[in-house]
């Protein structure tokens, strides 16, 4: 099946969607099409299958998912296992309680130093507008 391409006797306007859909859908279930693609403005919209391609295609992705999460699990518990040494290879580098409460002042005081800038500026902003309406 080719879902991707798609020929001028698959291809009809939502209009024809509208008024003929019998006809579109009498095609599908008789195979005479693969596919309808419904058009909009020109362009491809919407496309149409046969209930039972639908359920194929449902079938395959669903194959191939659980293939790949079972290998999507064999490489996560791979991962696990690897953060598990890491970590207990990094149990020297952790930083004193001393170290952790100056960096969180350090931070605080950033914080602090951005939030006055951000005032000064708007004061400054809105001073330069008084001065602009004000002429």
């Amino acid at each position: 099946m080719s879902l991707l391409q798609y020929s001028s006797k698959e291809m009809f306007s939502a209009t024809d969607l509208v008024r003929k859909n019998k006809p579109i859908f009498d095609k599908l279930n008789n195979k005479e099409i693969e596919k309808a693609v419904i058009l909009k403005d020109g362009r491809p919209s919407i496309v149409l299958l046969d209930f039972n391609e639908y359920e194929k295609l449902i079938e395959e992705y669903l194959s191939f998912k659980g293939k790949s999460t079972s290998t999507n699990h064999s490489q996560t518990s791979t991962k696990i296992e690897t953060n598990l040494n890491s970590k207990e290879e990094n149990k020297f580098d952790k930083i004193s309680e001393d170290e952790y409460k100056t960096a969180l002042k350090e931070i605080e005081s950033l914080s602090t130093n951005i939030n006055s800038n951000s005032s000064t500026e708007t004061n400054e902003n809105s001073k330069a507008l008084k001065e602009f309406w004000e002429k």
